[in-house]
């Protein structure tokens, strides 16, 4: 049995679980939403306007998703923080790192930090391809080129982005 009361442990493996969930979301779109459709365009000729609408269905619903479940962990990390540095668990204290605080501080701070990356780093190809996705226009080579372009490069920022929870998911559970 374990010597920490149960909302702490609760809150431990919320933040745990949820940063988890989280990262391995985000990297399921990079690792293998994006090449699926990158593969349908390469061996089934998908045409470019099809493969941003499908990014934008995409796109709308990791945006439903992930922010609420990143604020829910996030929030769980802030609570052992604060609880880590209240006091208000003798057993922290005395089994936590001295450092508990400050790691769990960290965890909740990269875990929620997908939004602020989103915003600053992944802005303008989101936009792009938004744009792509609501217009009506020929596909030309150009076009498909351009689209391939923004599908690649979001995939590559969205990995990034992944790493947010992780990370914070893995500096959390040094603070156990």
């Amino acid at each position: 049995m374990s010597q920490y009361p149960t909302p702490v442990r609760l809150a431990q493996a919320l933040g745990l679980t949820g940063a988890a969930y989280l990262a391995g979301n985000i990297f399921a779109y990079s690792y293998a939403t994006i090449p699926a459709l990158q593969a349908s365009a390469a061996k089934h000729s998908a045409p470019a306007p099809l493969l941003a609408k499908q990014w934008s269905e995409l796109y709308a619903r990791g945006k439903a998703q992930n922010p609420p479940i990143a604020a829910i962990t996030a929030a769980a990390f802030a609570y052992l923080a604060w609880t880590a540095h209240s006091g208000k668990s003798a057993a922290l204290d005395v089994l936590a790192p001295r450092n508990a605080v400050a790691l769990y501080s960290a965890a909740a701070a990269l875990t929620v930090g997908i939004v602020p990356w989103t915003f600053a780093a992944m802005k303008g190809t989101n936009d792009k391809l938004h744009e792509r996705a609501s217009e009506v226009y020929a596909v030309t080579e150009k076009t498909g080129q351009e689209v391939g372009e923004l599908l690649s490069r979001w995939k590559v920022l969205n990995a990034v982005r992944g790493l947010f929870p992780l990370v914070g998911g893995l500096v959390g559970f040094l603070a156990f």
